[in-house]
């Protein structure tokens, strides 16, 4: 997996066209891969994500993105709420800032910090503070493809721990309004097992008026551990203008 990494990195980095114009195509969150584009001036999106796990437990998460300003800075938090087998109710909230360093000629950069804040219920709750580190580069590599790599970490306040994470996505831009996709991810929590994590799917934007809708469908398999599996995700992404 560490040996796909490093081939998406290489394909992010490496300009396979020499094409200085692309039509447009459908720039939007990708499922588990951070992609690097802040929100326009005075637009906000509302992202829906359903995770029916291969264990039969569901997890949710609201998460609003919003324009400070201008596009280079951006705001945005995520309330998760998750139904266990055994309890259920909201996890811990994650309040993001995002500063879009690198916008230009088919590049984007824009690396994020985050705070977690244990507001969850105890058993849904990691009971403490604390803070991500993301770095999301994304590359538009031709007409039909674009690329995409984060690499970051989380650390936890009173377990002094730092948990490791990489992955990225490539997506087939089938149609302006279609795209099929492939995200991989890795996470390396510190004194526990590795995970790594495959996901196929698909995402469709309609544009209504200013309004533009994006549903999307995927499968994230687990491909390690004792807790091997796929499970079902559900993405709908509403943005407009404010």
């Amino acid at each position: 997996m560490r040996y796909w990494i490093l081939v998406l990195l290489g394909i992010v980095c490496f300009d396979v066209s020499a094409q200085d114009e692309y039509p447009e195509a459908i720039a939007d969150n990708s499922f588990l891969i951070e992609e690097a584009y802040n929100q326009e001036p005075r637009v906000v999106q509302h992202i829906f994500n359903l995770v029916r796990t291969h264990n039969k437990d569901v997890e949710f998460l609201f998460t609003q993105e919003w324009p400070l300003w201008s596009q280079r800075h951006q705001f945005s938090y995520g309330v998760p709420y998750l139904w266990p087998d055994v309890a259920s109710g909201f996890g811990d909230l994650m309040i993001n800032y995002r500063y879009q360093l690198i916008d230009r000629h088919h590049w984007a950069v824009a690396p994020r910090i985050s705070i977690i804040l244990p507001t969850g219920k105890n058993s849904l709750s990691d009971n403490q503070t604390g803070y991500q580190f993301n770095l999301p580069v994304s590359r538009r590599i031709a007409a039909q493809w674009a690329a995409h790599a984060n690499a970051g970490v989380t650390y936890f306040q009173k377990d002094k721990q730092a948990d490791f994470f990489a992955g990225g996505s490539l997506i087939w831009l089938a149609a302006p309004t279609l795209n099929l996709m492939a995200e991989f991810i890795a996470e390396f929590p510190e004194g526990d097992e590795k995970t790594y994590v495959i996901n196929p799917g698909i995402r469709y934007a309609h544009n209504a008026g200013n309004l533009q809708i994006v549903p999307g469908l995927a499968v994230p398999i687990q491909l390690n551990g004792n807790d091997q599996g796929a499970d079902v995700f559900f993405y709908l992404s509403l943005e407009h203008p404010f």
